[in-house]
């Protein structure tokens, strides 16, 4: 049985890393090229490399849930009691928002500051709600093959929702609140927040309804 203090500091700093990763790979690219293809291409390798580090790192620390659908997800499958949820999702959420304070800093931008990049739209609901659902399923689809399987397949799916989604695969509660507060290449207007978190939502409800049949 996993410590609950080990837990949130697992989740706390694996999602501060995560953030930072996000947030600072996008300021980086920003910094350096005016393309937006090759901006994309930095930031989807560094998330997709800094998420396989974290959770081959943290896995045996927390699981490394890093985000609150995936909690949510080991809540409704039974691989985690209910007392644990809070401190899961508030080191998530804290961890996140740390994150993102620190990338800022870390490229003399204000530490907290509101997005202004608008992503509206029911396409891009739809698309986050996809992306959602095929990060839940892939998990439980790769749990059994232990933690590198699982770390491989996280970070390859996300890597390749930043292209294949309109959404550019947030998928993550979590990092949709953190990505509020850079007005940068990764940011999220708050506006638009809600309706990512929503759709992340339904995706993890779904996605579980459907791995109870198929994989419990």
């Amino acid at each position: 049985m996993r410590n609950n203090s080990k837990i949130f500091y697992g989740e706390f700093i694996g999602s501060c890393f995560l953030v930072m990763i996000i947030v600072g790979s996008g300021i980086m690219a920003q910094n350096l090229t005016e393309d937006i293809a090759v901006m994309l291409i930095a930031n989807a390798l560094a998330t997709g490399a800094g998420l396989f580090v974290l959770i081959t790192s943290i896995g045996d620390i927390s699981g490394a849930h890093f985000n609150p659908v995936v909690t949510m997800a080991m809540y409704l499958t039974k691989k985690i009691k209910k007392n644990l949820i809070i401190i899961y999702i508030s080191a998530q959420i804290s961890g996140c928002l740390l994150g993102v304070m620190l990338a800022n800093f870390m490229f003399e931008l204000p530490v907290i500051e509101l997005s202004q990049k608008v992503r509206p739209g029911i396409n891009i609901f739809i698309a986050e709600l996809i992306a959602t659902f095929g990060l839940i399923f892939l998990i439980f689809g790769s749990l059994k093959s232990g933690k590198l399987a699982v770390a491989s397949s996280v970070a390859t799916y996300i890597t390749a929702g930043y292209w294949f989604t309109s959404s550019t695969s947030f998928a993550n509660p979590a990092v949709a609140i953190a990505r509020t507060f850079t007005d940068t290449f990764t940011g999220i207007n708050y506006l638009n927040t809600p309706s990512y978190i929503i759709a992340e939502i339904i995706g993890g409800i779904l996605a579980v309804y459907l791995i109870k049949k198929i994989f419990l």
